[in-house]
């Protein structure tokens, strides 16, 4: 029997390999352990939880073991890609004998492509020409159902001209593969630390909130938004259409250093 299936995005939480560690001012670790039980609070039955990239800032073993220890309690599948801060060799170390980096996750009428987009010690992303071929595959071979492709940088204008200039540049490529297939519902991202929800053509691209500090949306340069961490859920009917909400942390204090003009 088709059956809607419900995701949770978790996205940009920067962490250390040590509880003081910060980003902006804010306590990173603290912020996504916030986060975490404000999930567990609001989503019953989980079946699936995207890490979208820049799970560390510092780029440490530890604090990408860190991560796996706080979402353990959530009792839900987890794949995780890597972000511009990323090291991926880490990850791996720390997710070794696990299926955290897999793929494709078959979810009967969904299918979910997860693509790595960074380029090696630079901010900006490319999808280079492993990554679009995982995808064509995945396009062809599940061509008959739902699918959500999903990877650390935003492939579509966010109207900020210092965030759009360290998107994917490769943006013609995704989209040219994205014309011959009629499958791809949403395309969704982490890196940008806001919320959005537009459709090019026919594909809904969604963005999703930090863990810890956001940035000014439509902002033509740098600037820090006082909005709270959050989180996107996901419910992905079996129609193909797809019900999703951003929810973030109210009513806590964090400290935010607002004079910073870059991160």
């Amino acid at each position: 029997m088709p059956r809607a299936h419900t995701l949770v995005q978790i996205t940009d939480p920067h962490l250390h390999g040590h509880a003081e560690g910060t980003l902006l001012g804010m306590n990173t670790e603290r912020s996504l352990k916030l986060i975490l039980e404000l999930v567990q609070s609001e989503v019953a039955d989980i079946d699936l939880i995207i890490a979208t990239g820049d799970i560390a800032q510092d780029s440490s073993l530890q604090a990408y073991q860190n991560f796996l220890s706080f979402l353990a309690p959530l009792p839900a599948p987890m794949r995780w890609i890597p972000g511009n801060h990323d090291n991926p060799s880490h990850m791996a170390i720390a997710g070794k004998g696990l299926d955290h980096a897999e793929a494709i996750v078959d979810l009967g009428e969904w299918v979910v492509v997860l693509l790595d987009s960074t380029v090696t010690r630079r901010v900006h992303g490319h999808l280079a020409a492993d990554q679009l071929a995982i995808l064509e595959q995945a396009l062809i071979q599940y061509a008959d159902r739902h699918v959500l492709v999903t990877f650390h940088h935003h492939s579509v204008s966010l109207q900020s001209r210092w965030i759009d200039q360290i998107g994917v540049r490769n943006n013609d490529e995704l989209k040219a593969l994205l014309d011959q297939h009629s499958c791809v519902r949403a395309v969704v991202c982490g890196h940008v630390h806001q919320a959005s929800d537009q459709v090019v053509d026919g594909v809904r691209y969604l963005s999703t909130p930090s863990t810890c500090v956001q940035f000014q949306p439509l902002s033509q340069d740098f600037g820090i938004d006082p909005l709270g961490p959050g989180y996107r859920k996901l419910v992905l009917n079996p129609d193909g259409t797809i019900d999703t909400a951003v929810s973030r942390i109210d009513g806590v204090d964090f400290d935010i250093d607002f004079s910073q003009t870059g991160y």
